[in-house]
C-alpha cells in the first residue's frame, strides 16, 4: 500500500512467533470453556490448526468470499459441533491471522453469530490487530505500530490478493479522514504544512515539555506533527504509540519509538 502513514516499520511475524503467540493463549482459552475452533479461510487456517492440537479441541474452517462478502460453513458435521456447542454452553473460537481493516472478520462474527444467537459464546483470535480495525477481537497481538509481514503474505500470487490490498489502501484512505490531527507550532523549528494535511488542532511550543505533554494526552490526537527532536523524544518517552511526522522538504517522514 503506498500511503504515507501506511510505511511502518516491518516485522517479520515467523512461524516460531506465531506458535509462541498461540501457546500464550492456550490456558485462557480453556478457561474460557472452548469446544469448537473455526478459522476463517485462508489465513486462519494455520492458527486454528495449531490451536487445535495445543487445546486437543476439534476443528473445521468458514469459508469467505471476499467478492460477495459471504461467509459459509460448508462441512455438515462442523454445523452439528456448533449446535453441540450451543447446547453444551461451550464457546466457539472465531480466528483469522489478520484484523487490518476488518471486513472479512466482522461478517464472517456475524455469519457465526447467525448460528449461535448468543454474542457471548464467540471468542474471536486474531494473530495481528490493528486500533482502526473495524473488527474486535478477545485475543490478539496488537500491531498498530508496525507492519506485520506474515509468512504466507510474502508473495501474492492471484489478481483476488492484489484487490484485496487495493481495497484495503482505499479503506485505510477513508479512515484519515476520522483522525485526529496535532500540529506543535514551535518558531525554531518551523513545520510548513502542506493544505492537504489536515490539521485539527494547534499547540504552540515555549519550551515547558510538561505543559505540551499534559496538553497532547488532553487533545489525544491520533497524528502529531513536530520538528523539535528534543520535544519528540519527550513525547515518544510519554507516549509511545504516539504517530508523530516530522515535515522536511515539503514531505512528511514518521518517527516510532520503535526505530
Amino acid at each position: 500500500m503506498d500511503t504515507e502513514f501506511a510505511k511502518l516499520p516491518v516485522y517479520f511475524y515467523g512461524y516460531d512467533d506465531i506458535e509462541a503467540f498461540c501457546l500464550s493463549k492456550r490456558d485462557p482459552l480453556i478457561n474460557e470453556n472452548v469446544g469448537l475452533i473455526l478459522g476463517i479461510l485462508r489465513g486462519g487456517a494455520i492458527p486454528a490448526l495449531m490451536l487445535s492440537q495445543m487445546l486437543g479441541l476439534p476443528v473445521d474452517f468458514v469459508h469467505y468470499d471476499r467478492r460477495e462478502a459471504r461467509a459459509e460453513i460448508k462441512n455438515k458435521k462442523a454445523l452439528d459441533l456448533v449446535d453441540a456447542c450451543i447446547k453444551e454452553g461451550k464457546r466457539i473460537l472465531l480466528v483469522d491471522d489478520v484484523a487490518g481493516v476488518g471486513y472479512t472478520l466482522t461478517n464472517c462474527r456475524d455469519y457465526l453469530l447467525s448460528l449461535v444467537k448468543d454474542e457471548s459464546s464467540i471468542r474471536v483470535l486474531t494473530l495481528v490487530h490493528h486500533a482502526n480495525s473495524r473488527a474486535q477481537a478477545d485475543h490478539y497481538k496488537d500491531c498498530s505500530s508496525v507492519h506485520a509481514v506474515l509468512p504466507w503474505e510474502r508473495y501474492v500470487t492471484s489478481h483476488e490478493c492484489l484487490d484485496d490490498f487495493a481495497k484495503a489502501q482505499a479503506a485505510l484512505l477513508d479512515d484519515q479522514r476520522y483522525k485526529k490531527t496535532l500540529a506543535i507550532d514551535d518558531a525554531n523549528y518551523p513545520l510548513n504544512l502542506k493544505q492537504e494535511w489536515r490539521v485539527d488542532c494547534r499547540l504552540a511550543f515555549n519550551g515547558d515539555y510538561h505543559s505540551i505533554v499534559h496538553a497532547i494526552r488532553a487533545v489525544g490526537p491520533e497524528e502529531i506533527y513536530c520538528n523539535n527532536e528534543s520535544l519528540i523524544s519527550a513525547i515518544l518517552s510519554e507516549c509511545p504509540f504516539s504517530i508523530i511526522y516530522k515535515t522536511i522538504h515539503g514531505r512528511r517522514y514518521r518517527i516510532s519509538a520503535f526505530d
